[in-house]
This record gives C-alpha cells, sequence and structure tokens, in this order.
C-alpha cells in the first residue's frame, strides 16, 4: 500500500510520540523534497527523527505531476503541491493531509485522502490503540492540533466512544 503524507501529519504524530502508527499500518511512508526539508528545519527533535525511521522515504514529483496540481485559484503551499503530485505519480492509494484545501483539491483529482484523525480510527479498528478520544486530546494539547468541536464530537461517534 502506497501512503503520501505532507510533514505536518507527520510532525504531528511525531510530537506525541505516535508516528509508529504510520508504520504499524501502512509499512511505508513517501514524502516529497519539500515535507523533507520542513521535517530536517524542524525545531523539535522528535519531528528531525521522522527522517532517520528507515521507513519514510523520499521521492521528488515530477515537474508534469506539479504542473496537473498548480490549478489557477487553488493557492496552495509547496509543501501541499508537492505531496498530492507525488500521489498522482505514484498513484498512491492514499494521501495523508489534513488542510481542507488542499484535501478538496486532491479529491478533485480523485486522489483518496485520509487525515490524521482517519488514522487514528483506523489504529483503533485495527486494537493499535485503545482510545480515538484520547489521541485526539493529545494532539490537541501537545502537538497544537485544531479541531472544531463539532468535528471532535462527530470522530467520537463514529469511533462508538460517546
Amino acid at each position: 500500500m502506497i501512503l503520501v503524507s505532507d510533514a505536518s501529519s507527520l510532525s504531528s504524530l511525531a510530537l506525541i510520540d505516535y508516528l509508529w502508527l504510520l508504520e504499524s499500518i501502512y509499512g511505508t511512508v513517501i514524502i516529497s523534497e519539500v515535507a523533507a526539508s520542513d521535517l530536517a528545519t524542524a525545531k523539535n527533535a522528535r519531528v528531525q527523527a521522522v527522517l532517520s525511521s528507515g521507513w519514510v522515504h523520499v521521492q521528488a514529483p515530477t515537474e508534469l505531476a506539479i504542473a496537473e496540481v498548480m490549478q489557477p485559484g487553488k493557492q496552495l503551499d509547496l509543501g501541499e503541491t508537492h505531496a498530492i503530485a507525488l500521489a498522482l505519480q505514484l498513484k498512491a492509494d492514499e494521501l495523508l493531509m489534513n488542510e481542507r484545501r488542499s484535501r478538496q483539491v486532491a479529491q478533485e483529482l480523485e486522489l483518496s485522502v485520509i487525515g490524521i484523525f482517519g488514522v487514528i480510527i483506523l489504529a483503533k479498528k485495527r486494537a493499535l490503540i485503545p482510545s480515538v478520544r484520547r489521541l485526539m486530546d493529545t494532539l490537541v494539547e501537545q502537538a497544537g492540533f485544531r479541531i472544531s468541536h463539532r468535528l471532535y464530537q462527530k470522530i467520537l461517534r463514529f469511533a462508538d466512544e460517546i
């Protein structure tokens, strides 16, 4: 299974010491050079260590794939553009990213997109973690992850924790 990720999802999971979930679920994660640069220059050593995990691989998207993503008016940042382009190029099974605008562009390009909370729900279904709530709370408290109250409740219902 091919999972392409942006840097922010990896950073958030690394900050709370749950990066291992991605290896357990997907085996290998592929990131762009832009994401690798973001991780390498992060202020937190746990985030920098993502690159030495052995199962996170760096690959550059082709110019053709990048051009396909760069749609007028979409205003994606470079990291998001490269992640989507790489997912297109590799025909990835899933693209891990959380930013709404990026997810919409990826879905318009017919990519299967999963967010960090989707990964957490998968982890619970596979009995890798006991509680979705606990991990969401940890992401908010320790990684500064933002989630609306409505989405938080929706995820808890979906995970059968309400």
